[in-house]
């Protein structure tokens, strides 16, 4: 019983929008390319940033919209290199969206909708496995 509440919760309105921003990325960089245009990091001609926005970031997007129990580690991750990436750019606005997510994401109903990861889960899982030769 317990669980199916849990997959009828609804998705807070932030999460949604994160979670689009992620999946949406490969294309926002792409049409920033097109154009020629820089906007926060979208358009980088960098090859580790178009790395990072055609893969990475909707591989990110998917964990969060499958409520993987591994997306909000993903999230943090992913943006906190965000912030690395805006020091380096020199993007304050970069920087603030970032910061602001993460702080977005310690929100209660965040962490109802993407629980942290419980360690115990993680130990049992690893004693089931058969020991490594």
């Amino acid at each position: 019983m317990e669980s199916e509440t849990a997959n009828q919760m609804e998705r807070p309105v932030g999460l949604w929008v994160l979670t689009v921003v992620l999946l949406a990325s490969p294309a926002l960089h792409a049409i920033a390319l097109l154009l020629g245009a820089y906007w926060l990091n979208f358009g980088s001609h960098h090859p580790w940033d178009s790395f990072v926005y055609f893969i990475i970031a909707p591989v990110v997007g998917s964990l969060m919209l499958r409520r993987h129990e591994r997306a909000r580690f993903s999230v943090y991750v992913f943006l906190s290199c965000e912030i690395l990436r805006a020091i380096r750019i020199h993007s304050v606005v970069l920087g603030l969206l970032a910061a602001g997510s993460i702080l977005y994401l310690q929100l209660p109903a965040a962490r109802r909708f993407h629980p942290s990861v419980d360690p115990r889960k993680v130990m049992a899982r690893m004693r089931l496995r058969a020991p490594m030769p």
